[in-house]
């Protein structure tokens, strides 16, 4: 009966391009790269070519991948020092595969050499002024008593909602908190409280006009009541006094809560990568497909 069929899903709106960006796009992608990776920076990098090599310590899948923003003279080459240099960090080769990844023939070098796609992310941007209001209390009660605490450093109760939740301040949080003692943008960590008790928390970056949204995490028993929003709206505060007048993130496809939300908030997606990683068994290089073939499309 037609009552009993289930209501199909609403479409995905922050589902961004794999490939072939317009040219404005395009651009922001690579603006974008260049943000993220100064606002995760790595604990150790090395440069082949226009290939950064990161490593740190197996914290995040963006802190230690290649990223492909420029040109390598021989592709078949840089793969193998791409091995020897996971190999020796004890890490398995990863590439993050953007659609303004270079060289061309890095996609078909890829899937030739066995190197499997993680899943997608999308990089969303908006606005900050669409985030800055204050949404309604995260708290079913009236009465209940909501606060919100800014701080320059992640606070015990900070890791320890971050670390229910969040596997970079789970299992990861060594090489995290490793990567955070280097970075040396503006950054904030914001966690609210519902009658007392921490129910949420988030952590921003500025970098010029930029607000990078990360670490986002509600506990259970606060989520579907706005706790996030009121996070949200705490980061864009403290960016907009800072001169940022847009916001950033990447979100998983996976995470279809969190993609409601920011849809809701106003993002809109510029690209989708992926993260691509090489078997356990790989061999040291590949041969390099001639057809070469667009870029595919993880999250920091």
């Amino acid at each position: 009966m037609r009552g009993d069929q289930a209501a199909p899903s609403p479409p995905d709106s922050l589902v961004g391009l794999r490939a072939d960006l317009p040219p404005d796009d395009a651009s922001l992608a690579r603006e974008l790269e260049a943000v993220a990776n100064r606002a995760w920076p790595p604990l150790r990098q090395i440069e082949i070519g226009g290939w950064t090599l990161r490593a740190s310590a197996g914290a995040s899948r963006r802190g230690n991948s290649v990223w492909a923003h420029g040109s390598v003279p021989d592709v078949r080459v840089a793969l193998a020092a791409v091995s020897d240099f996971y190999t020796a960090e004890g890490l398995p080769p990863t590439f993050q595969l953007t659609p303004v990844a270079r060289s061309e023939q890095l996609g078909a070098a890829l899937d030739a050499a066995g190197y499997d796609d993680t899943g997608p992310t999308d990089v969303c941007v908006a606005p900050l002024g669409a985030l800055v209001s204050v949404p309604p209390s995260p708290s079913r009660s009236v009465s209940a008593s909501v606060g919100v605490a800014t701080a320059d450093v992640p606070g015990d109760e900070w890791l320890r909602v971050a670390g229910q939740v969040l596997t970079t301040f789970g299992v990861q949080r060594a090489g995290t908190l490793a990567v955070l003692s280097v970075l040396r943008l503006p950054t904030v960590y914001v966690t609210l409280t519902v009658d007392g008790v921490p129910a949420a928390v988030g952590r921003g970056v500025t970098d010029d006009r930029w607000l990078g949204i990360y670490s986002m995490a509600t506990l259970p028993a606060a989520r579907g009541r706005g706790a996030a929003r009121w996070v949200v709206a705490a980061l864009a505060q403290w960016a907009g006094a800072r001169g940022a007048t847009h916001a950033y993130l990447q979100v998983e496809e996976v995470s279809t809560v969190a993609r409601g939300l920011y849809a809701d908030l106003g993002f809109r997606p510029v690209y989708r990568y992926s993260y691509r990683r090489a078997p356990l068994s790989a061999p040291r290089a590949a041969p390099v497909s001639r057809g070469g073939g667009p870029a595919g499309a993880g999250a920091a």
